[in-house]
């Protein structure tokens, strides 16, 4: 997926930093652009596709089994990863994932071996799904069970065009009920649905 570094917002739609909170969550959805808080087409696709989800297909049960890593390495096609979707994670899977997940606060070496820090990067993406324990790097339950969430995507139904409508911001009012959005899931963004986006994207402890 390409940058959106040439792109243009209509002004006054919202700020620049609620701007660079879409670009940061669109990051889960294969946006490879900067954060400069100018969404264009390729941060809608990305922000539509975290809506849509990654096709998983199983159960939210915690337990990553082969559907989890089928929908991991379709993840791991935004950071580079060109093999098979088998459900069988290897080295270039891991690569892949680990590539996406420098969005979510990843530092380490991009060798395809999962670790610690691997683990805690999930956590962050898996705060999306709902996860609200520490960032611990150790993938438990409830740290899956956020990750297949994300996952599976939380509603949008309509296509991934890169123009966004009522139905891409009913889809991120509903990620943004993770972060303590209380609103309604009418599809018309307001300072409570950003307020709720930053929230969820917040790296702490705790919630």
């Amino acid at each position: 997926m390409t940058t959106d570094s040439t792109a243009t917002t209509p002004a006054g739609t919202f700020s620049v930093s609620d701007g660079t909170t879409l670009q940061r969550l669109a990051h889960a959805g294969g946006y490879t652009g900067p954060n400069d808080g100018v969404p264009g087409p390729n941060t809608w696709k990305g922000l539509q596709q975290v809506g849509k989800g990654y096709g998983y297909a199983g159960h939210l049960d915690g337990v990553p089994g082969p559907a989890t890593s089928e929908a991991l390495q379709r993840l791991a096609t935004k950071g580079g990863y060109t093999g098979p979707i088998d459900g069988i994670m290897g080295p270039n899977s891991w690569k892949g994932v680990q590539t996406v997940l420098t969005w979510f606060g990843y530092a380490g070496p991009i060798d395809g071996i999962p670790g610690p820090a691997t683990n805690l990067a999930l956590q962050v993406l898996g705060r999306i799904g709902g996860y609200m324990g520490p960032y611990d790097g150790v993938l438990g339950p409830n740290s899956w069970t956020g990750v297949q969430t994300v996952l599976t995507g939380t509603g949008y139904a309509g296509p991934i065009d890169g123009v966004p409508g009522p139905n891409t911001w009913k889809a991120l009012q509903r990620i943004a009920r993770r972060g303590g959005y209380t609103g309604p899931i009418d599809g018309v963004p307001g300072p409570n649905t950003f307020a709720g986006l930053a929230a969820l994207l917040l790296r702490s402890e705790h919630d």
